[in-house]
């Protein structure tokens, strides 16, 4: 059965932490993870921003109940229902955030945590915004990744795969298979992993941004 849809105007919520970015020695785009809020999501960032770090944590567009009707709430970027809308949705959000704030000529750094690395890493192929650094931590690289429009951008910028050692979801083969997957269509990166788990693991990526 087809189904039919239309645009309409949604307002969208995004957290910030450090200085602003005018004064900020960088600036670090973070994507959170399936079930998140970015507020807390950027706990884990503050000594970023405490460095001089200006962070930026967009929210993804749905909200829901983590368990039934009430309680604690999380978001997400998209589900597997009317998932090509909702991607082209997504990446029209981020474009017009990196517009609101003048990131434009920033070249901002893109971190995508968990959910969040497919996410960033569609909006690398697919949106209007330049990176200068791409981080994907403990997250799945999307198998349906547009290499035709995405290449060229994934080699203009530093690329970085990071996995905990006991993390819950992944294993190393998350690691192998990222691996491949890149060195396949010639996009340089670095891969580490770290003692931890399912996390954003505050040492690394601050050795990373050093």
């Amino acid at each position: 059965m087809p189904y039919h849809s239309f645009s309409v105007t949604k307002t969208a919520r995004y957290f910030t932490a450090g200085p602003a970015i005018a004064e900020a020695k960088g600036v670090l785009i973070a994507l959170h993870g399936y079930g998140q809020l970015p507020e807390f999501f950027m706990r884990r960032l503050q000594p970023l921003a405490d460095a001089g770090w200006a962070i930026v944590a967009p929210e993804g567009l749905h909200r829901y109940y983590l368990e039934g009707a009430h309680g604690r709430i999380g978001a997400s970027w998209m589900t597997k229902e009317a998932r090509e809308d909702d991607i082209v949705d997504y990446v029209r959000y981020l474009d017009a955030l990196s517009a609101e704030l003048g990131l434009t000529e920033r070249r901002p750094v893109l971190l995508g945590f968990s959910q969040g690395v497919a996410t960033a890493s569609r909006w690398v192929a697919m949106g209007q915004t330049a990176f200068s650094r791409l981080i994907l931590w403990s997250g799945v690289f999307p198998p349906d990744y547009p290499w035709e429009s995405g290449t060229e951008p994934m080699k203009s910028m530093r690329v970085d795969v990071a996995l905990g050692t006991e993390d819950a979801f992944f294993d190393d083969s998350l690691l192998k298979t990222t691996a491949s997957v890149l060195d396949a269509n010639a996009v340089p990166f670095t891969a580490h992993s770290f003692q931890g788990g399912h996390a954003i693991d505050t040492e690394l990526l601050q050795r990373l941004l050093d």
